[in-house]
Parts: C-alpha cells; sequence; structure tokens
C-alpha cells in the first residue's frame, strides 16, 4: 500500500463540504494516507469524519500577514516539516489552488497528481483533465483517486455535546416560533442582496410568528449585519461571532429555515439538511449549487453576458439585487418553513 497524501488546505468553507465525500472516499481507499485541510474548519472536519485520526491541519490563522513575520515562518516550517515526516509516495492535490500546488512539491513526493495550471509541471509529474465548468462536486471528483460516487451530496454532519450546550445557551432567551436563519453577509460584496431588503425580510417573517435569526462570523458579516440593523425600528436576534462552527451546526439542525446569499454557511446549512433557500447572482449555480433536495436556488434573470463578476454591465447587478421578499417567502412556504396562517372565523350577528 502506497503512502498517500491528500490536499485540501482551502481558506473557503463551502468549497471544503463540497469536496468531503471525495475526501473520504480517498481516505477510505487508502489506509496509508493522510488528509491536509485547513485548521479554520477543524470542527467541521471532525463532525463529518468521525473517530478520523489520520488527518493534519494547515495553520492559515497563524500566517496572516497580520501575525510577526518570525511567527509566520516558524509555523510554515513546522507544518511542512509534519508534511515531509509522513513521507508520502503519492500527493493529490484536490483544491488546485497556489496555496496546495506549492504543498505538493514541498511535499517530497515521487509521484505528484493535480490539476493543469499555469506551470503545472513545476509542481506536478501527473496531471489529470478537470472539468471545472460543471458543478464544483464533479471538478473535485475528477482529481480524486478514487472520488465518491453519484449522485452528488454532501457527507452527514453530526453534533457534538459541546456544540448542544453551547447552542443551548446562546439562544436560551429567544421566544418561542418557528426559526429561519439569516446569513446577510458574504465573502464578496457582489453576493449580497440588499441590507434594506433582508431587513423587509425579517419584518415579515415576524409578522408569520416566525423568529429571524442573523447569523455570521468576522467583520464583514458584522458591517452587513449592522446594515440589516439599522433599517429595523426593532433589532432581530443577533448571534454573529457568538457560536462555534460545533454550535452553529447544532443550531442549524434545530431551526426551520434558512435564507441567505451565495456563501459557505449555505453550503453549511443545506449540509444539515435546513431547508435552504439560496440567493445567487453574478456567481453561476451551475457551479455552486447547494447540494440538497430542500434547498432551492434564487435568482431575478440570467446574466447579460457582457457581465463579469466583479463588473455588472447593467449596473446594480439586478440579477440579484431584483430577487423580491415575496418570492422568499414563496419559497419557504413550499419547503414547509412557514407557520399554516390562523383562520379567524367569522361570525355574523343576528338581527
Amino acid at each position: 500500500m502506497s503512502r498517500h497524501l491528500i490536499l485540501f488546505p482551502c481558506s473557503h468553507m463551502g468549497n471544503l463540504l463540497i469536496a468531503l465525500p471525495h475526501l473520504k472516499a480517498m481516505l477510505d481507499a487508502h489506509p496509508q494516507a493522510l488528509l491536509v485541510t485547513n485548521i479554520r474548519y477543524r470542527e467541521l472536519v471532525e463532525q463529518s469524519l468521525p473517530e478520523e485520526e489520520r488527518l493534519l491541519f494547515y495553520p492559515e490563522p497563524a500566517l496572516a500577514a497580520s501575525q510577526p513575520l518570525l511567527r509566520r515562518a516558524i509555523s510554515y516550517l513546522g507544518f511542512v516539516r509534519a508534511l515531509r515526516r509522513f513521507s508520502a509516495e503519492v500527493v493529490v492535490d484536490i483544491e488546485g489552488e497556489q496555496k496546495s500546488a506549492t504543498l505538493t512539491r514541498l511535499s517530497g513526493a515521487p509521484k505528484r497528481i493535480g490539476p493543469p495550471r499555469r506551470h503545472g509541471r513545476w509542481f506536478y509529474n501527473v496531471l489529470c483533465e478537470t472539468n471545472w465548468s460543471a458543478h464544483r462536486w464533479l471538478g473535485y471528483a475528477s482529481l480524486s483517486q478514487p472520488a465518491a460516487q453519484a449522485p452528488a451530496s454532501y457527507l452527514p454532519l453530526t453534533t457534538s455535546d459541546a456544540g448542544e450546550e453551547e447552542m443551548r445557551q446562546a439562544t436560551v432567551s429567544l421566544p418561542a416560533g418557528p426559526r429561519v436563519l439569516i446569513h446577510a453577509g458574504a465573502t464578496k460584496t457582489y453576493k449580497m442582496w440588499h441590507p434594506e431588503q433582508f431587513a423587509s425580510l425579517c419584518q415579515r417573517l415576524r409578522r408569520m410568528d416566525c423568529i429571524p435569526i442573523l447569523i455570521g462570523a468576522g467583520r464583514k458579516d458584522r458591517a452587513q449585519i449592522d446594515r440589516v440593523q439599522s433599517f429595523l425600528c426593532e433589532p432581530v436576534s443577533d448571534l454573529c461571532d457568538q457560536l462555534s462552527l460545533s454550535a452553529m451546526v447544532a443550531l442549524m439542525k434545530s431551526s426551520q429555515g434558512y435564507v441567505g446569499n451565495d456563501s459557505g454557511p449555505m453550503h453549511l446549512a443545506a449540509a444539515c439538511g435546513l431547508p435552504t433557500v439560496a440567493l445567487f447572482g453574478p456567481t453561476d449555480d451551475t457551479l455552486w449549487a447547494p447540494l440538497c433536495d430542500t434547498a432551492r436556488v434564487l435568482r431575478w434573470q440570467a446574466c447579460n453576458p457582457a457581465c463579469e463578476r466583479n463588473s455588472c454591465a447593467l449596473d446594480s447587478y439586478p440579477c440579484l439585487q431584483s430577487i423580491t421578499v415575496d418570492q422568499i417567502l414563496d419559497q419557504l412556504a413550499e419547503l414547509g418553513v412557514l407557520p399554516e396562517p390562523t383562520i379567524i372565523p367569522i361570525h355574523r350577528a343576528r338581527f
């Protein structure tokens, strides 16, 4: 049995969730294997691959530009030393980006498998033709040795006792009612539906006796949530930066619905089996649609052929920004998220 090193140190949670079935298939097929993923998502990996010990985590937070140069150098060299200590005979780069390509070369493995890319022959000595025009699940499948079996889906996510308890503590003061999680942020501005529309959605949900909860993490999500709250007379529940990934999984598994932009949390909600409405604009849902029967993709119209993701030919991204609150509520109703309206009987007076 050859020693396989499987590389997927990706910074994006959605990419990881899509790739995990293939990463598991490779671990199952190769007893002497080591999987490298990003330490940011350690909890997700451990909850997707329970009892799996053949893991090595890429220390991305310690390599951030905000960290002292010496600390970054020590962290990176320590990680590369652990990588080489594995003495891989075969390395497979599933991510196919510059970071993972560099690690492929530094691994010291005699057989290095990866996708065609600029200067790819310097990083890999076995190139795999990859179809990046279909869903990314299929793109990762073409690189995996072997791939997970179709149909495309996420790995099941388990909850942890610690995550359940953290979630209960964070939601203990919330009123009773169907919880609808809302992620108003995204990694790119062109992926974000307008905060005023999210505020209107929150108001409509409250009138339907639902409990909208704003979720997210980091500076961009916090700024977007503050914009949403600024359009509301009465703020809605805000759990941004208050939950670990384990607690977020527990929250999603105990909620009734999810609405959000094309983002990692959208894929996480779908992976948890939560009825999901995903708002797409200039990004391609052919590549990034949620892999879940209880998920719906909304886009107002197809993008203009002259559009680029960060430059709208029609100005203001009507493909995304023209999506209406009513459309989202209709999708939530079809998914069974919204409570049935209460019918008040009319009593006719007798004279």
